[in-house]
């Protein structure tokens, strides 16, 4: 199975001048630990758009199909995740239910729907969240650690 790990600079909802969000991939390849990592940062954004631009680039690194457990830091970005919203947002022209109002960040949504819809793929939970060393250690780099 493989892992994949994305943190962001800051929990602050609002819009940052600039906002970084690091990806990571972990997985056994013929017998060998391996891993592979990258950096989104983004002016002007969220933490949502630039953990959906995590993602979306972490999830492009894949040739083939694969079974996939996904941390991710941001909630909203998991929590819509579990709850299969960007299946639901498409059936729905891709507006949100309530109100059909437009979809913040559609293009992300978009793309990482198409790119999971590939893989088998599971998401941990707030708790595994929480107890995480790897995004602990993620987040400190991506907040104490210059030209990463």
């Amino acid at each position: 199975m493989t892992e994949i790990y994305i943190q962001t600079s800051t929990r602050d909802i609002r819009v940052q001048k600039t906002v970084k969000a690091k990806y990571l991939l972990s997985a056994v390849v013929n017998g060998q630990h391996q891993t592979k990592d990258g950096i989104v940062c983004m002016n002007n954004a969220t933490t949502k758009a630039a953990a959906l631009a995590a993602l979306s680039e972490a999830l492009g690194r894949f040739k083939r199909s694969a079974v996939i457990k996904i941390y991710i830091s941001d909630d909203y970005v998991r929590n819509m995740l579990i709850m299969n919203m960007p299946c639901r947002w498409e059936q729905n022209g891709w507006h949100k239910y309530r109100y059909n109002r437009e979809l913040c960040h559609e293009s992300y949504w978009r793309t990482v729907r198409g790119l999971l819809s590939a893989h088998a793929v599971n998401y941990a939970s707030a708790d595994e969240i929480k107890k995480s060393q790897t995004l602990k250690e993620m987040e400190w780099r991506l907040n104490n650690v210059r030209n990463q």
